[in-house]
């Protein structure tokens, strides 16, 4: 009876540790699930941490900032939201499964940036572009500023995987394999452009943006797709 009984705790065990890693990715009232995925980068914000709550026509979309990663990055974004610089700023790129990203600002055309014309890029082995990561768009290497893009990719390659594992921990960590493996993304970005945020509720609304349909031979959304307002709010809990 006692081995019956060991055998049944170690199923459920093996039962519940299962149910909690497919529920990573998963969308539940909004927030995007984390499962039993370790990478803080995916996890929810701690009560007191300062989020960004951006208001669509399609929705809405609330990112986890990362200050003590990308800190230049964050407040620069953060300097721009208290201004209204982001308020009626369109999205006019959407690649499908890839990503959407906004336009430049019509006053700002080639972007804005509180530290003079650029400033430099900021990267981490542990914040990747893994889906929902929203990074900063550039044209130079450490040309960096207002404009920023959220990734939306379902499937990665086996390839690519297999790749990553190749690599030690200083390549790529077991703990961001398992995330690329679990939610997909673009890992070619990771190291050349800035990761300063992840969608942690909303994901389903980027989904919906990342499926518009687009202009034929370019990238730009046959309906206008916009932010109406953008703000920094402090993180309180669901």
């Amino acid at each position: 009876m006692k081995r019956i009984s060991l055998v049944m705790a170690v199923l459920i065990f093996i039962i519940v540790l299962s149910g909690c890693n497919n529920d990573a990715g998963k969308i539940v009232d909004g927030y995007t699930q984390a499962g039993n995925l370790k990478l803080e980068q995916i996890q929810m914000p701690k009560n007191g941490e300062e989020i960004a709550i951006i208001t669509t026509n399609m929705g809405v979309i609330k990112l986890r900032l990362f200050p003590e990663v990308a800190p230049k990055a964050v407040k620069n974004f953060k300097t721009l939201v208290r201004e209204g610089f982001y308020d009626g700023v369109k999205f006019t790129r959407i690649e499908e499964n890839f990503l959407i990203q906004i336009d430049n600002h019509p006053e700002y055309p080639e972007g804005k940036s509180i530290y003079g014309e650029f400033y430099e890029d900021e990267y981490d082995l542990n914040y990747r572009h893994i889906t929902g990561a929203v990074g900063l768009a550039k044209r130079e290497e450490n040309k960096n500023h207002s404009n920023f893009y959220i990734i939306v990719q379902d499937g990665i390659d086996e390839e690519y995987i297999e790749a990553m594992k190749e690599y030690d921990e200083e390549g790529y960590p077991k703990d961001v394999i398992r995330a690329y493996e679990t939610l997909g993304g673009v890992p070619r970005l990771d190291l050349r452009y800035t990761v300063f945020a992840q969608v942690f509720y909303g994901l389903d609304t980027v989904r919906a943006i990342n499926k518009v349909d687009v202009i034929p031979g370019t990238s730009e959304p046959s309906e206008d797709v916009y932010i109406e307002k953008v703000e920094i709010d402090v993180y309180e809990g669901k």
